[in-house]
């Protein structure tokens, strides 16, 4: 690739994995410029790169752009977005899933001129060494079995984080609990306030108990409606059901005489 070649807007420069690489790889960058803002990727100070591969860590990426100005950030994702993934509060419950494969970087420096020399580092630049002595990266089988290790826990630092969680989570419910307490004592003017709860708080009621709730009650007054309240209307609907039931006498009769037609076995 020419050192001048551009694409879509992306100018590239080659990285290496250690210095005994016989290849090298190819980041490609630019301004990052989007219309949704967010204070954490201002568009003025932070470099879009795509194209990197897994092993490359934050560490990385700090060493390689120090040298056009203080970086203050560095987010990873998997595809690009303009906002940031939400901090980890728990080390053993993480709520964003682990990036896999090739990924995007965003690269925030402290001013926009740290920002201007990064967008020149293509130009006669030899390709940067990511894995040195001073700042290793782990790959492969070590890779793994560090990643393995890692998902081994600490019991008793486990058992604090969910003692921890369950403190604050309790703490909230019995200040929720006093909260709506309070609300349903009568004020100043006698009015009280209705809660959910109620005074005889009962069971949360889902969607589907509702439905439930609604077809028993559709039944009920479905009962108390009054049906065939004139004389005529009861005479009517006494001779259509003797009728009903004459006519089911003739049909059984007939079933019964082809029965006996058909069967093999005549004792008289």
């Amino acid at each position: 690739m020419a050192k001048s070649d551009t694409f879509k807007g992306f100018k590239a420069f080659p990285v290496k994995f250690s210095a005994e690489s016989t290849t090298q790889h190819w980041l490609y960058y630019k301004e990052h410029s989007v219309r949704e803002k967010n204070s954490s990727k201002p568009t003025n100070r932070t470099l879009f790169i795509i194209n990197v591969p897994p092993y490359c860590n934050k560490d990385c990426f700090k060493r390689i752009f120090s040298v056009c100005g203080s970086v203050t950030s560095v987010f990873f994702h998997q595809k690009p977005s303009a906002g940031t993934t939400p901090p980890e509060e728990s080390q053993f419950f993480t709520k964003c899933p682990r990036i896999k494969g090739f990924k995007v970087a965003y690269v925030v420096f402290e001013d926009n001129r740290g920002l201007q020399r990064a967008l020149k580092l293509g130009e006669n630049m030899k390709p940067v060494i990511l894995c040195t002595k001073e700042t290793p990266i782990l790959c492969g089988l070590q890779k793994w079995c560090q990643e393995y290790n890692n998902r081994i826990p600490d019991i008793s630092l486990l058992q604090k984080e969910i003692d921890t969680f369950m403190e604050k989570f309790d703490d909230e419910a019995h200040r929720k609990a006093l909260k709506e307490k309070e609300m349903m004592q009568e004020d100043e003017e006698g009015w009280i306030t209705v809660t959910k709860r109620g005074r005889k708080p009962g069971f949360a009621r889902k969607e589907s108990v509702e439905k439930k709730i609604m077809g028993k009650e559709k039944q009920r007054r479905s009962k108390k409606e009054l049906r065939n309240f004139y004389r005529f209307q009861i005479r009517e609907s006494k001779m259509k059901h003797l009728v009903n039931l004459r006519k089911k006498f003739e049909e059984d009769k007939k079933k019964l005489a082809l029965l006996k037609q058909s069967r093999r076995f005549k004792p008289f």
